[in-house]
């Protein structure tokens, strides 16, 4: 492959959104969302907007020609989600064609990796991003930034294309060669930390900053005590995380817009299944196999099932 011409977006939700509108104003001919059935037919007829603008995507399903593989996949959907949609980007992945994972957590390269061939995905992130799910489309002030690397530390072809395809279209990345694990648990680290305590307690970002009239000391207390325990199990596996880079996600938390929730507190609101066993839930099994105490992300896992049992 020469370069990246083509790229599929599988979910549609905020995060898959934000990035399809990027690409697709730099390529509309080269930009489809993965949709069939009746999800086609809802996204057709009542149209996906991308900050309340009308976005005139274009849609891949079973329908699609043989012969129609693109250069590249992003995955954008919810964890529980993963396994229908490992299926369903089956018939779309080519020999060549490059697969980037933007889900939550730190397992899901792994799993599309045993399906497809670990060496198609690097590890990837998105963050800086306060993307919402509006129902029929996404909202965002902070369109954040993508980062991805090799998992062993390898600079790749594979890696390199996915920098000049989004240099090409103005996508913001970084591009972690060396140390895109300790960059992946550090996202892990946020993830954990802010998604339970918001959605457990229901409260927007502007509740967690430092310095805002409507910044809550306790609320930061319970995100920072499920951050230190990501903190420690990262530590026994000999990635270094620390206190500073508690510090870093509370530089980020600032530029996000106040009235903005987490993606896992949208759900809470919502009455949606959550993302939990991506978060307390796997930082609570971890700690039990490397002997590492996660007293608090039991509690806010145990809180949260309850809460998704409430619905």
């Amino acid at each position: 492959m020469k370069q990246i011409d083509s790229a599929l977006v599988a979910g549609a939700g905020a995060i898959g959104l934000l990035i399809a509108d990027t690409l697709r104003r730099y390529n509309p001919g080269g930009l489809r969302i993965l949709a069939s059935g009746e999800r086609l037919k809802r996204y057709r007829e009542a149209g996906l907007r991308v900050n309340g603008e009308r976005s005139d995507f274009s849609f891949a399903g079973g329908e699609t020609p043989e012969g129609e593989k693109p250069d590249l996949i992003i995955v954008a959907c919810k964890n529980h989600h993963l396994e229908q949609l490992v299926k369903d980007i089956g018939p779309f992945v080519g020999g060549e064609t490059i697969i980037l994972s933007l889900m939550n957590g730190i397992t899901s390269e792994e799993t599309i990796g045993r399906a497809y061939g670990r060496e198609r995905l690097p590890l990837a992130m998105i963050i800086g991003t306060d993307s919402q799910n509006t129902g029929n489309g996404a909202s965002f002030t902070q369109r954040g930034v993508v980062n991805f690397g090799d998992a062993e530390g390898r600079e790749t072809e594979r890696d390199r294309l996915i920098a000049d395809y989004f240099t090409r279209a103005g996508l913001p990345f970084e591009y972690h060669p060396r140390d895109m694990k300790r960059a992946l648990w550090y996202k892990y680290m946020i993830n954990v930390g802010a998604n339970q305590s918001s959605a457990l307690l229901r409260l927007p970002y502007a509740c967690f900053k430092r310095d805002h009239p409507r910044g809550i000391a306790e609320a930061r207390m319970l995100l920072e005590s499920a951050m230190r325990e990501v903190i420690a199990l990262a530590n026994s596996l000999g990635i270094d995380l620390g206190d500073k880079d508690i510090e870093n996600w509370y530089s980020t938390l600032a530029s996000l817009n106040d009235s903005g929730y987490t993606s896992m507190c949208q759900d809470v609101l919502a009455g949606r299944k959550t993302e939990v066993e991506l978060f307390g839930v796997t930082v609570t099994e971890l700690g039990l196999k490397y002997g590492v105490p996660t007293p608090v992300n039991r509690t806010l896992s145990l809180a949260l099932r309850a809460i998704e049992r409430s619905y």
